[in-house]
């Protein structure tokens, strides 16, 4: 039996998604090393049921993009990693990085935004939003997304069963 699709993905299904920072954290580590989910203390808010929400969601979106404002916070924060791990996934981040085509904002346009009051790497997203669907668990950003009606998903309203 085919299950059916959350009415708050098929509303955006087919568009290009844009994962925020902590999703694609989450996504790329559990790539890299799927017993970081829970035990890495950037990722110790996630579980596996939490990954696989967000694989099974990210099957709608087969055209993912990134911005290099969030791969600069998904590398800052990947850089709590241990040491020793730290090389393992520089080659890994790397990989990814030739994976995923970026959508590049100068920064000077982001500040002329209205948006620019939520942070560079959130206003960037916003700017996007009218093009792309952007999936985040960012309440203010996802707030001011939805009050604009522009493309978002709050990632929590899935994991709550919101939708």
């Amino acid at each position: 039996m085919k299950r059916s699709i959350n009415p708050l993905i098929r509303r955006f299904r087919g568009k290009p998604a844009i994962l925020d920072t902590n999703l694609l954290l989450l996504l790329w580590c559990a790539d890299f090393d799927p017993e970081l989910v829970g035990s890495f203390k950037r990722l110790n808010g996630y579980s596996m049921k939490d990954l696989e929400l967000l694989r099974d969601m990210l099957k709608h979106f087969p055209v993912r993009r990134t911005t290099p404002h969030v791969l600069a916070e998904v590398s800052n924060l990947a850089n709590s990693l241990p040491s020793w791990r730290k090389e393992e996934w520089a080659e890994h981040f790397g990989g990814k990085l030739q994976m995923i085509p970026e959508e590049w904002i100068p920064a000077k346009s982001i500040a002329a935004e209205q948006s620019f009051f939520l942070g560079l790497t959130d206003a960037g997203l916003a700017v996007l939003a009218n093009s792309h669907v952007i999936i985040t668990m960012d309440f203010p950003l996802s707030n001011y997304l939805e009050t604009k009606r522009f493309n978002v998903i709050n990632f929590n309203h899935l994991r709550w069963g919101q939708a």
